[in-house]
This record gives structure tokens, sequence and C-alpha cells, in this order.
């Protein structure tokens, strides 16, 4: 009920949110959050357990993420349906898929740039371990092809990137818009509660 009021301009009336403009804002906070959780990972050692703190630490960013996804659409649909009285799937959908997309150019170029100038061994070492790998195994890939991705690992890793960012944008906005649309009829509900 106390989401819904209080959401007025400084005129006192509701206004409906601008999405292109609180997704872009929201996409830099859901990227950042990645980021962080990223850079803790690369903080730990792998001597210390790091495969299953790994594990741990990538299973928080995940819950993070859908968290902090969540509540972007959630008060999106908020402001909205103050303004407008509900908010469709459709458009909470695709607010969730804007945020997701906008997240995955920041983390796109975050690892462009990281790869490419703060952190240029860690191509080499990705690039060896995957190598010595393919020996123990004994598999007969071609190793010219490994050479090409490995040589080129910074647009690799950009396009990988913005290809996830919009695989899990569709996936996880499919979910959560039908728990944060707001149908006419509930937000009526709440106004009558708040009279």
């Amino acid at each position: 009920m106390e989401e819904y009021q209080n959401i007025t301009s400084e005129n006192g009336t509701s206004q409906p949110v601008n999405k292109l403009n609180s997704a872009a804002v929201n996409g830099l906070k859901l990227a950042a959050i990645s980021i962080i959780f990223s850079l803790i990972a690369s903080l730990i050692p792998q001597n210390m357990g790091g495969a299953f703190i790994g594990i741990i630490i990538t299973l928080a960013k995940l819950g993070a993420t859908i968290t902090f996804l969540w509540w972007a659409m959630k008060t999106f649909s908020a402001k909205n349906a103050a303004a407008q009285g509900f908010t469709t799937y459709g458009n909470v959908f695709s607010y969730g898929l804007l945020t997701s997309l906008f997240s995955g150019i920041v983390l796109a170029v975050y690892s462009f740039i990281n790869l490419k100038w703060i952190n240029p061994d860690s191509v080499q070492a990705m690039k060896d371990a995957y190598l010595t790998q393919l020996e123990n195994t004994g598999s007969g890939i071609d190793l010219s092809s490994i050479e090409l991705i490995f040589n080129n690992l910074e647009v690799v890793s950009v396009i990988g990137t913005l290809i996830s960012a919009v695989i899990y944008g569709l996936i996880f906005s499919a979910i959560l818009a039908s728990s944060t649309k707001i149908e006419p009829h509930q937000f009526n509900n709440f106004n009558n509660f708040s009279n």
C-alpha cells in the first residue's frame, strides 16, 4: 500500500517514469553489482579453495542480481501504476530487459578494458591453462582456431557478455514481470485501503 503513496511530482500529480532513463540508471547499478562480485572473486587465491568459494560468490552474485532486478522492476511498476492506474506485463518485462541490456553494455565495456589494459596477463594465463587441459585430455582440437579466439579474446568477451545479458534479461524479466505488474483492480484496492 505505502509503495503507491507519495509517488507524485512537485506539482502534486503522478508522473510515469521515463523508461529509458530509469533503465539506464538501474542498468549501471546492476552492472556495478556484477563488477563488485567479480572483483571479490578475483581476490580469492586458488589454493584457498578458490573453486568452492568461486561457486559461492557466483551464487551470491546471481541472487543479488535477481533481487536488484526484481526491485527495479517493482519500483518502476509502482511509480507507473501511481500515474496511470496500472502497469502491464509487457511494460514491466520490457523495462527489465532494457535494464539488463544497459547492464550488459556496461559489463562488456568493463570486460574489454579489463582484458585489454588492466589485466592483460590473464589472457595468456587462460590460454596456457586451456592448452594444458587440452594436452592432458588428448583431444584433437585444431590449435589454430584456439589461437584465433585467444588473440581476439577481448572482442569475444564483449560479444559473449552482450549475448548473455540479453538471454539472462529475457529469462529473468519474463519470470519477474508477472509478479511486478499491477492490474487496474489491484491499484484500486490499494487506493481503497489508503483512504
